[in-house]
């Protein structure tokens, strides 16, 4: 049986001991920086929109202080916009500018090298949308001259003896003709015995002039 070199032992109960300090030095830091992280760990994350849509409040919370930014943009691939803390605080609220209404933001939250985007996806919100007013359009009415005020397409106007349809500011014969000319017509007595031929002033004999024919028929319908 050969005898143990005592060099040997101690060399093993070196590396032993060696491998056993690298294991616990190793725990021990995972452990550090665990702590570390949930110290800053964001909590309580939300995004409020503001009335317009072009701005965001993003809020959170953490255990411990610290100086974060909040990286956004219109797609989870592109965050290229970014806000940051002025000082280091537990009760974060950054204000995110530059947005469009009602579109959908992506956002993450960068605390030194961690990036917290709620476990590997971005955090996303909303913006609220413009309010949508619905013009009513009126179509412009083209132009046109009026209805001569004596005759409309479907109705004829009776022309009578006391308006100064020519506007020359006397009433006679020329108003009936104007009357006439513009779709009217003479009026129909219901008594033709009850009309006094010598203030005619209405095409009595529908021939489309007032003369003194009218007064000539006027005055044989009487007899």
């Amino acid at each position: 049986m050969k005898k143990i070199n005592l060099k040997t032992i101690v060399i093993v109960v070196v590396m032993l001991v060696v491998i056993v300090l690298g294991v616990v030095a190793v725990t021990q830091a995972k452990i550090f920086m665990s702590g570390a992280t949930s110290d800053i760990e964001p909590t309580n994350v939300s995004a409020v929109s503001s009335e317009d849509g072009k701005t965001a409040t993003v809020t959170w919370t953490s255990e411990k202080e610290s100086i974060a930014k909040v990286e956004y943009g219109t797609t989870a691939a592109s965050l290229v916009l970014m806000t940051a803390d002025s000082a280091a605080t537990t009760n974060h609220s950054l204000t995110l500018n530059q947005l469009r209404p009602a579109t959908n933001y992506y956002y993450r939250i960068r605390i030194g090298d961690e990036v917290f985007d709620n476990g590997g996806m971005p955090y996303m919100f909303k913006t609220k949308g413009e309010s949508d007013v619905v013009l009513a359009v009126t179509p412009t009415m083209a132009v046109t001259s009026p209805i001569p005020s004596t005759a409309t397409s479907n109705t004829k106007i009776v022309c009578d003896s006391k308006t100064d349809y020519n506007k020359d500011g006397v009433v006679n014969s020329f108003d009936t003709a104007t009357c006439k000319s513009n779709g009217g017509v003479a009026p129909t007595p219901v008594n033709k015995k009850d009309i006094d031929c010598d203030k005619i002033i209405s095409d009595y004999n529908s021939d489309g002039i007032v003369n003194s024919l009218d007064r000539i028929n006027c005055l044989q319908s009487q007899r």
